[in-house]
């Protein structure tokens, strides 16, 4: 029974994915607690080393810390309950990302930590976040997106064409392309009215619609999309292929 029960424990631990599998005791509950205050100032990466050593069981307390009043302390939370690896944060990075009334840049760190834990549950706090009043937000949408490989998103980008801002416009285009490899001429975000973005993410949804169903995600590129063109003015313009589109995708005219 002994052997048996050894060998139950090793097989949790190791399909765990990363779930927290044991809690702090009392004492251990205390000690963390007192090391929130400590995640600021000369020993805030000591504080940060010892959270991990905790690993997985200390992200209650970690969570906690993502409330306190120090911006210091909470972007250090956050860089602890990345270095933990563990996914039973991402609930609360995505609280966190989604909260109107934190900062911007807590805010854009909480969103890369749970995306890079675990993309797949990224999806709502993006969705969240794309209508935020915020550009800034907005913008990090659009570029932390590449991420996550969810058909979702596609959506979610595809109505960032028709943002307010040309520069969170331009940034979906690039992340479109990024998945889909599809240009269209003549559409030039950065140089774009609004009635222009929203008219191009009605033709993009358009096109959408049509392979929706038969869209798969191809493995990563290999090549990152060149730099933009820069035309008189110093405008810079989509990217341009530089190699055959991904399934689903395609260079329109």
């Amino acid at each position: 029974m002994l052997r048996l029960a050894v060998v139950v424990l090793g097989l949790g631990l190791m399909m765990g994915g990363g779930e927290t599998s044991f809690a702090l005791t009392e004492e251990e509950t205390k000690r963390a607690e007192a090391l929130i205050p400590l995640l600021e100032g000369k020993q805030e990466f000591w504080a940060i080393s010892e959270f991990v050593h905790m690993g997985p069981p200390a992200v209650p307390v970690l969570a906690e810390a993502l409330k306190h009043p120090s911006r210091r302390v909470r972007m250090n939370a956050i860089e602890s309950l990345y270095l933990t690896k563990d996914k039973s944060a991402v609930p609360f990075l995505n609280a966190l990302a989604s909260n109107i009334e934190e900062i911007p840049a807590v805010r854009e760190k909480a969103l890369r930590t749970a995306i890079r834990l675990d993309p797949v549950n990224a999806v709502p706090a993006l969705q969240a976040m794309a209508r935020d009043p915020n550009e800034a937000i907005r913008n990090a949408v659009a570029y932390e997106a590449r991420n996550v490989k969810d058909k979702a998103v596609i959506d979610l980008l595809i109505g960032l064409l028709a943002d307010d801002s040309k520069s969170v416009a331009d940034g979906a285009l690039r992340t479109l392309w990024g998945f889909t490899g599809r240009l269209v001429e003549r559409q030039d975000f950065v140089q774009s009215t609004k009635e222009e973005r929203v008219a191009w993410s009605k033709e993009w949804a358009q096109w959408w619609s049509g392979v929706r169903e038969s869209y798969q995600f191809a493995p990563d590129r290999v090549s990152r999309p060149p730099e933009p063109n820069m035309p008189p003015g110093g405008f810079p313009m989509p990217p341009v292929p530089d190699q055959p589109a991904i399934q689903g995708g395609g260079a329109d005219k």
